[in-house]
């Protein structure tokens, strides 16, 4: 499967750090737990921009293989910082691998990458501070309400 170059490409990544987010400035960070059937409709919408270590690349290709999802997984690290353009992170949680003070391994056998498992968490920026959101939506709670009040008005007549 090939997705898109559309130049709002989603990011996809075995771990998130700080360096990831310093793009961005004053924003709101949501995170859930995505299906692969939602992933390939959201690279497919999107495009996708693959970003991991040369030694994580069998990882990743048991996972593009598990689940078909077409993947072009790069021959080196390609860096990134989440942006205005770039508001999305896809996030590969690894589960039954050996791991070391936390961290996967430079390699894994055969064997190994068999037992892995996949989850993936999707990040989104947005622009607006979570602050700013609810001092927002707070204003539309009362304008509702004023508006409620005024049709459900009784006129003393």
């Amino acid at each position: 499967m090939r997705y898109p170059s559309t130049g709002n490409e989603v990011y996809l990544g075995l771990n998130l750090s700080n360096t990831m987010l310093t793009g961005i400035g004053k924003g709101t960070i949501t995170r859930e737990t995505v299906s692969v059937d939602y992933l390939k409709d959201l690279f497919s919408k999107h495009g996708v921009i693959v970003s991991c270590k040369p030694e994580q690349r069998p990882l990743l290709l048991r996972m593009n293989e598990t689940y078909d999802l077409g993947l072009d997984i790069p021959e080196s690290l390609k860096l990134f910082q989440l942006s205005e353009q770039h508001r999305r992170l896809v996030v590969v949680n690894v589960q039954g691998v050996q791991r070391k003070n936390g961290s996967l391994l430079s390699s894994y056998s055969e064997e190994e990458l068999a037992e892995a498992t996949f989850t993936f968490v999707k990040y989104y920026v947005q622009s607006k501070h979570y602050d700013d959101l609810v001092a927002e939506n707070k204003q539309l709670k009362a304008e509702l309400e004023q508006d409620e009040a005024w049709i459900n008005r009784e006129d003393s007549i």
